[in-house]
């Protein structure tokens, strides 16, 4: 059957959503999946990764959706968000036509179905050492941690910069699963509405692009969106290599739209101190590269990460895309900082960023339905921040620790960049 671009999710239930019936995310070097990048993890069967996308616990996930329950497991995002009186990702995907699974025309209570979005973490191997990461996504911080160890607040050991659920694979069964991911593509490709390539840094990650590249020349999908997630500051040769490798399966209409997806959350120093490693002319230039595409074939967004850190000079980040947009849409999203609880802009008083939430909402474009959306959903995050009255100086000063050893490894000087924050 094939997949319906006008086909909306039916389940209307207050806490139901189309990422839990048609959306899985991998990540292929800890063996584990969950229902977007937000939820929590659950082990993918070894011996049976066909059934990650149907694991019992999603399956026990969606059931508790379709009695209205807010299932756990990491959609306490939403919920927090909702409940605030927000605009939820949750809330934004349900609008979305196209993304649900098929098997729910023939039963929308069905809850054992083929996904649509597929997003995959492959490996480890990045150029960053973004502050909110760990080593299972960045191989910088992974060598990092070699030299320093993981733990951040010594000699307590409360905070290590991985948890026990994040123990990665040997080489051996993370080799095995990644030929099971791509023998399970080879098969469902052409099933999929959206493809998502993740790193690490994507562009870095040579053997899954070429053989991605390779599996769409010998099965077009004329109608899939591969969406791929870039720092902007891999080699050149890379970055425009691979563009270009796109451009032509697209050109052929073996596939139906490029998505090129900058993972940015804000701008000059204070962001090369947060994504350490970016180069934010190096950034621009391959984004005014990617801005200058035929806008039919390459979709372009931005997708920050919000956090005490990035908050400051996120208008400076809207005022650079800002000039690219006057021609083409650029999609814009953002959610707030995931994991450590302490790197949160709640942590600090609501006053400390109602000056900053100007600045933001006066560079934002709001002329179409799509910047319209942006802003709702920044408006979702600034309702969470609202609620929080005073300063929580237990996790302040959590912060505070954390950034002093960051800055004893890299010799950095957080205070000097956010002095405002020393309270």
């Amino acid at each position: 059957m094939k997949q319906d671009l006008d086909y909306y999710f039916p389940i209307q239930t207050q806490t139901a959503c189309t990422s839990k019936w048609g959306w899985s995310t991998i990540w292929l070097n800890k063996g584990t999946t969950s229902s977007c990048h937000r939820c929590h993890e659950f082990n993918i069967p070894l011996d049976d990764f066909a059934s990650f996308h149907n694991v019992p616990r999603k399956i026990k996930n969606r059931q508790d959706m379709l009695q209205g329950i807010w299932p756990g497991d990491g959609c306490e995002y939403c919920r927090d968000i909702e409940q605030a009186g927000g605009f939820s990702d949750r809330m934004h995907n349900n609008d979305i036509p196209g993304m649900s699974p098929l098997e729910l025309k023939q039963n929308p209570t069905e809850v054992y179905v083929t996904p649509t979005t597929l997003e995959v973490f492959a490996e480890n191997t990045c150029n960053f050492k973004c502050v909110y990461c760990n080593w299972t996504l960045s191989s910088r911080i992974e060598q990092e941690d070699k030299q320093f160890g993981s733990e951040i607040f010594p000699p307590s050991g409360q905070l290590k910069r991985q948890s026990p659920d994040d123990a990665i694979l040997s080489k051996e069964k993370t080799k095995d699963l990644y030929e099971q991911f791509f023998q399970w593509l080879e098969d469902n490709v052409q099933k999929l509405v959206r493809l998502h390539l993740l790193g690490g840094e994507t562009f870095l990650h040579h053997d899954l692009m070429n053989r991605t590249i390779d599996l769409l020349e010998r099965k077009p999908s004329t109608g899939l969106q591969l969406c791929i997630f870039s720092n902007f500051n891999p080699p050149d040769k890379y970055f425009k290599l691979y563009i270009d490798k796109i451009k032509y399966l697209w050109q052929q209409g073996n596939i139906g739209r490029f998505d090129l997806t900058a993972s940015i959350d804000c701008w000059g120093p204070q962001a090369e101190y947060v994504r350490f490693g970016l180069d934010c002319k190096k950034f621009e230039e391959n984004f005014a590269f990617a801005a200058e595409q035929p806008e039919d074939f390459l979709w372009l967004n931005v997708n920050q990460t919000v956090s005490s850190f990035t908050m400051k000079t996120m208008p400076d980040l809207i005022n650079m895309f800002n000039k690219y947009n006057k021609h083409r849409h650029i999609g814009h999203y953002a959610m707030l900082v995931d994991g450590f609880s302490f790197m949160r802009p709640e942590v600090f008083a609501y006053e400390t960023w109602e000056q900053t939430w100007s600045k933001i909402y006066s560079s934002m474009r709001s002329e179409s339905i799509d910047d319209q959306q942006a802003i709702k959903i920044m408006s979702g995050l600034q309702s969470v921040m609202r609620k929080t009255t005073e300063h929580n100086h237990k996790q302040i000063e959590k912060l505070y620790k954390y950034y002093d050893e960051i800055d004893r490894r890299r010799n950095t000087h957080w205070r000097d960049l956010w002095p405002e924050l020393v309270i």
